[in-house]
């Protein structure tokens, strides 16, 4: 090596080695030395006004992205504690991404330091799969190419590297182990003879078979062998949040989400046989209530973790192994059976695939003059879209509007919050996503509360002439913690869950974006269709109802009139 090449030039040759091309950051003198480094290095920097920001956009390009991972880097002290909380929801969300973050010189310990004394890996490691110090220039390759290894092998999910500035302005004459090109990817485990002749056996007989496709199907890449699997076993598909469109949205197999599954429980159909491909039980699925995946199911679960294998259940077929590797197993041993006809039971599912159309389909579609009927503003911005569209769900009340009615253009192309429950995560998904998928456009849905969390993000959307359009469903209010007062406490005690009826869309015109305030149903397809023509980032502030409330929300919350249990807002009941 040159007797310039400084560590931080190490570090982007090394990234562009793996094959980054795209790299998430906000500036800090501690990263001078790798920033200036990117261009020559054929890395594009993609700078943020907030670290959470750049962070959650490394998630989403992960999801979205044909890399399958992301990556971002931040300076020392408060850019790395804002990034505490994108690491944690990559963490509990399984997403593989590398976080860089500076720290202060090796030789400054101790001394309180600017932006120092803290133990930034002693920070990070409950919520990484690995974090680790580099302390010596010769060792930055191969630590690197062993931290996205990490991230990527197994359960995948987030990995932190610290890097000190004197390590990353040092000049490096050689380095101990180099990467000379992208290492050969592990080979995937697939299921054993003897479990795949059991998976088909029960599928087969069973009346009612159903698979829930979740994450872990996206980063497998499994859409292919599932899709197959499914026509020839003609087992419908439902998928989990992050799995949204892992099938075509008009394929007959596919359910779209699982309030389907969740509708012929309740109506005394239930899946008696059900496929966990890469889903993880928690409250997404029903957690322990039976409400999705019924207690007297044949349950069969599919993880590359055999850790998750049996979580908050009995599990009767237990198989580790990639879901990609699984189902194309199960298709070739399927094509050469015979398996019963399963129209009536797909079709069924399919007429609860939107319950909240026989809820409100008859409701107005604004309530009184200039304030819309939230399913019906969402609905009708959702079906406005270019069916290309990347989609990101923000917030709590908003978010449930939108999950109902969310269209995928694709594995890892609808994403929402996950279990972390962040708000504030749709402007850096969104700006992840965009730079991930340039040929398709990108829409926004979130409520008022979680959009004003990272409302700087308009600049960044303009600086890097994004084509994002943010739907704002603006009640004035944060919404789901309004419905939980209200039910738990009644109307006369809310606390803090007031807010301003803010011109969001004039705040886009302000940072040189373009923006809409509507207020009539009549309005609201073509100011999408001419947001999106435009392909300039725009936000349209919709005025929605805030007294009209989400059914899942108040399902959440719980029945206060059960006087036998105490009420825990958007968790399980205890018994009195």
């Amino acid at each position: 090596m040159a007797q310039d090449t400084t560590g931080g030039t190490v570090i982007a040759q090394t990234l562009a080695t793996l094959g980054v091309k795209d790299v998430f950051a906000l500036h800090g003198g501690h990263l001078d030395a790798f920033l200036v480094a990117c261009p020559d290095a054929g890395i594009r920097l993609i700078d943020f006004r907030h670290e959470a920001s750049a962070g959650h956009a490394a998630d989403a390009y992960a999801r979205s992205s044909e890399a399958g991972f992301g990556v971002c880097v931040v300076t020392a002290g408060p850019g790395f504690t804002n990034a505490l909380t994108p690491i944690t929801s990559a963490y509990v969300d399984a997403v593989p991404t590398l976080f860089i973050v500076g720290s202060p010189p090796l030789r400054e310990v101790e001394t309180n330091p600017l932006q120092g004394g803290i133990d930034q890996i002693a920070m990070a490691a409950p919520v990484t799969k690995w974090a680790h110090r580099v302390t010596s220039t010769e060792r930055i390759p191969d630590l690197i190419e062993k931290a996205v290894r990490i991230a990527r092998s197994g359960r995948p999910g987030p990995v932190l590297l610290d890097i000190p500035i004197d390590v990353m302005f040092m000049p490096v004459r050689e380095a101990m182990f180099p990467v000379y090109q992208r290492p050969a990817a592990p080979d995937r485990p697939a299921p054993s003879v003897d479990a795949v002749t059991r998976v088909l056996n029960a599928l087969r007989s069973a009346e009612r078979p159903l698979i829930i496709a979740g994450g872990g199907t996206v980063f497998s890449r499994c859409s292919p062998a599932l899709q197959r699997f499914a026509e020839l076993s003609g087992v419908p598909v439902a998928a989990s949040t992050m799995a949204r469109g892992i099938l075509p949205e008009n394929h007959p197999q596919y359910i779209g989400g699982i309030a389907g599954v969740g509708g012929a429980v309740a109506g005394g159909n239930p899946p008696d046989v059900v496929v966990m491909a890469g889903a993880r039980a928690g409250m997404y699925l029903g957690g322990r209530s039976g409400g999705i995946i019924p207690h007297d199911a044949t349950v069969i679960q599919i993880d590359v973790d055999g850790a998750e294998i049996g979580r908050m259940r009995p599990i009767n077929q237990a198989i580790v192994a990639d879901c990609g590797e699984a189902f194309k197993t199960f298709a070739d041993a399927a094509q050469d059976l015979q398996w019963p006809d399963r129209t009536a039971w797909v079709d069924m599912l399919q007429t609860g695939r939107y319950p909240y159309e026989l809820m409100f389909g008859d409701a107005p579609k604004e309530t009184k003059p200039g304030v819309l009927h939230p399913y019906h503003a969402v609905k009708a911005a959702m079906h406005a879209l270019n069916e290309n569209t990347v989609v990101c769900i923000d917030g709590g009340e908003s978010a449930g509007w939108a999950a109902v009615t969310a269209r995928s253009a694709g594995p890892g192309l609808c994403m929402a919050n996950g279990y972390l429950g962040c708000l504030g995560i749709s402007q850096g998904f969104a700006i992840g996503a965009a730079i991930a998928n340039p040929d398709k456009p990108v829409a926004i849905f979130s409520g008022d509360g979680a959009f004003g969390f990272n409302l700087q993000e308009l600049d960044t959307m303009v600086r890097h002439e994004l084509p994002i359009v943010a739907i704002v469903l603006n009640n004035a209010c944060w919404a789901i913690s309004k419905t939980g007062q209200d039910i738990v406490f009644g109307e006369n005690r809310r606390s803090i869950v007031g807010l301003n009826s803010t011109s969001y869309d004039q705040v886009a015109v302000a940072f040189g974006g373009e923006g809409e305030t509507v207020t009539s149903y009549e309005r609201i397809a073509p100011a999408i269709k001419q947001a999106q023509d435009s392909r300039k980032p725009t936000c349209i502030n919709l005025i929605v109802d805030p007294d009209v409330v989400n059914p899942a929300i108040v399902a959440m919350v719980g029945d206060p009139s059960v006087s036998d249990e105490i009420m825990i807002p958007y968790y399980e009941n205890i018994p009195a």
